[in-house]
């Protein structure tokens, strides 16, 4: 399994946003961090280790400069991801490390999402790889 990173640290374009919510946090998060709602409704990071941890909401992709709330996208497009050894249409799934994806099942198995293709340029280029989260 290959944990998956920002391609510039604390960026993430959202190109379509269809189901988003913002919380205060419960802990110290970045944008990219994959989150669960905690008991006390805050945002806190989630993986895949146990059925507790793997409740993903969505992904993280913007907080206020405080750093005290912020939203995530639980289903749209975003970009991002260093995706390119992934393959079009790969599942990309919660990994084991903390508030991460990866490329491959954690201990409990979550799909995230999907690699898909998108282009900015009509004709002669390669497409991009984005990431449709889909929970």
């Amino acid at each position: 399994m290959t944990d998956l990173a920002l391609v510039t640290a604390g960026k993430v374009h959202v190109v379509e946003s269809i189901i988003q919510m913002t919380l205060p946090f419960g802990e110290s998060l970045a944008v990219g961090d994959a989150v669960r709602i905690d008991t006390n409704g805050k945002w806190t990071g989630a993986n895949a280790t146990t059925t507790t941890e793997n409740r993903i909401y969505g992904i993280l992709v913007s907080k206020d400069p405080a750093g005290a709330v912020g939203t995530a996208v639980r289903k749209g497009v975003l970009d991002g991801f260093a995706l390119t050894a992934m393959a079009y249409n790969a599942a990309v799934l919660l990994s084991d490390t903390d508030k991460t994806l990866a490329d491959a099942a954690g201990t409990v198995s979550t799909t995230v999402g999907r690699v898909i293709p998108a282009t900015a340029t009509i004709t002669g280029t390669a497409y991009d790889k984005l990431l449709f989260v889909d929970l």
